[in-house]
């Protein structure tokens, strides 16, 4: 019989805390649960645990103020973050003070034990490299040509494994170092790593493992790009491998894909910026407006004070507008979203969207055309997002299109799909930009659009309702021209 494996649960819900302890003893393993971040503290530190199951919000102590804790006194633990509010910033956040993967509120007993023995299985390997690694042999040559248990666990490995000699000839490599270097043909033990290694980069990282100057140094990191056509962003670990009298006999370098890590990164500034900018100038206007206002800076005639206070009132309601978009894309995002789906005569909701914007629109003398046949098939939807959608592809429409112009809606069936397209005669969108236009944050810079305000959330908003309806949505535009917006939505029935 194996070694027992030890569970903390960690979680101030009752029904979450006894749930999991009941799932995860039916498979074997030994749990113990806690109320809160203190009490999972004071259990940890007074039993080894090979996995631990942390809540994010709870009372006494929050699950990332524990995680931190726990990893000071024993940084092998593999932690999985519990949440009910599992966003992109959440995982970051977790995964930046330690945790090893995170599963959102609600979730199923089968859901639970794949995270958590993905996680066992990760500890299990870690602990076997680490004991195979002390124990390897002083000449790597020889570790790499023989069929030992290093040779097998190097290559379940996930993250790239190169091992190189001090004379600089590439000894040991795993599938997943070939893979993410793009590396072809056979390689062979002894080969010199500046002839079969592509990435400069990688080669002078590993250079410095072997510098004088990086002797006093445990581990040299740093992260390279690989080119085209692969582009990615690795993290590269560089470490000495010294015998008991110090020394050297190679490097030991470790490879880590980064690169979606960076992405989220890049889209939470982006998320930063765009708020900033879009809350800065109408607050900076409100505030401009009634400071006028309460010093008597505008003079005493009432229109002027109307017109301020009307122009005050049009940057409040697009602070709202900014704030209903990011809770709306929270809560697309979220994955315990409730949908009320319905059968839908959706001519309904186009009319009455069309109807809405038609005062927005007279501003610029656009048209509006509405070609929508008389029997319409049903489809199968929940009816606010489709509010949503339509709402936020109309607006678009008036909002980038040109005085005088037009907004078209079409409506077919076509095979088991109804089509909708949504028109305008505007701006619109240049061929570098058009593959961008659904991701999030995501707006087209120019001159045209210096003035228009928004959030670039509502174009990621529209296709992420289009596709938790199992439908497709498409965008064809020409830089001047205009642009067409279609969705197309699974017909449930059609009308008797």
């Amino acid at each position: 019989m194996g070694e027992t494996i030890n569970i903390l649960v960690v979680d101030d819900e009752k029904g979450i805390r006894e749930g999991c302890r009941r799932i995860l003893a039916s498979e074997g393993y030994s749990v113990d649960v806690g109320v809160n971040g203190k009490e999972g503290l004071e259990l940890a530190k007074a039993k080894q645990y090979d996995l631990i199951l942390v809540d994010l919000m709870m009372p006494v102590m929050g699950g990332i103020e524990l995680m931190e804790e726990l990893r000071r006194f024993d940084s092998e633990v593999i932690m999985i973050v519990v949440t009910g509010f599992a966003t992109i910033e959440t995982a970051v956040d977790a995964m930046r003070h330690g945790a090893y993967d995170y599963i959102p509120k609600p979730f199923t007993p089968d859901q639970l034990l794949v995270v958590v023995n993905r996680g066992l299985e990760k500890r299990r390997l870690s602990q076997q490299t680490l004991r195979l690694m002390e124990e390897r042999d002083q000449k790597l040559l020889e570790v790499a040509n023989e069929k030992s248990k290093l040779h097998t666990i190097v290559i379940s490995i996930a993250d790239g494994i190169l091992v190189i000699n001090r004379e600089h000839q590439l000894v040991l490599w795993n599938p997943a170092a070939i893979k993410m270097l793009g590396l072809r043909g056979g390689l062979e033990a002894g080969s010199e790593i500046n002839r079969i290694i592509p990435q400069k980069d990688l080669v002078g990282v590993i250079d410095k493992g072997f510098s004088p100057d990086s002797s006093q140094y445990t581990v040299i990191s740093e992260e390279i790009i690989l080119p085209p056509p692969d582009k990615k962003t690795i993290m590269v670990n560089v470490s000495r491998v010294r015998d008991e009298a110090g020394r050297d006999f190679g490097v030991v370098a470790t490879l880590n894909d980064i690169t979606t890590l960076k992405e989220i990164n890049e889209i939470k500034s982006q998320f930063v910026t765009m708020v900033t900018h879009e809350l800065r100038a109408p607050l900076s206007a409100i505030e401009g407006y009634l400071s006028a206002y309460l010093t008597g800076a505008a003079g005493s005639d009432p229109k002027m004070y109307q017109q301020m206070m009307e122009r005050a009132r049009q940057r409040a309601h697009s602070l709202l507008e900014l704030i209903n978009d990011l809770l709306q894309y929270s809560r697309l995002e979220s994955k315990s979203v409730t949908r009320k789906k319905e059968h839908l005569d959706i001519s309904e909701i186009i009319v009455n969207t069309v109807e809405l914007f038609k005062v927005q629109g007279s501003a610029k003398d656009i048209r509006f055309e509405l070609n929508i046949p008389d029997s319409f098939p049903l489809i199968e939807a929940d009816r606010s997002e489709m509010e949503q959608l339509f709402t936020n592809l109309i607006s678009n429409a008036i909002k980038y299109n040109v005085k005088n112009g037009r907004m078209i809606v079409d409506a077919r069936p076509e095979g088991h799909f109804l089509h909708i397209s949504v028109s305008d005669t505007g701006i619109g969108i240049d061929e570098e930009s058009l593959p961008c236009v659904f991701d999030e944050f995501y707006r087209v810079c120019g001159p045209e659009t210096r003035y228009v305000t928004g959030t670039g959330l509502g174009l990621s908003i529209v296709k992420k309702i289009v596709e938790s309806h199992f439908g497709q949505i498409k965008v064809e535009s020409e830089l001047g021209k205009g642009t067409t917006f279609t969705v197309m939505l699974p017909i449930k029935q059609n009308k008797g």
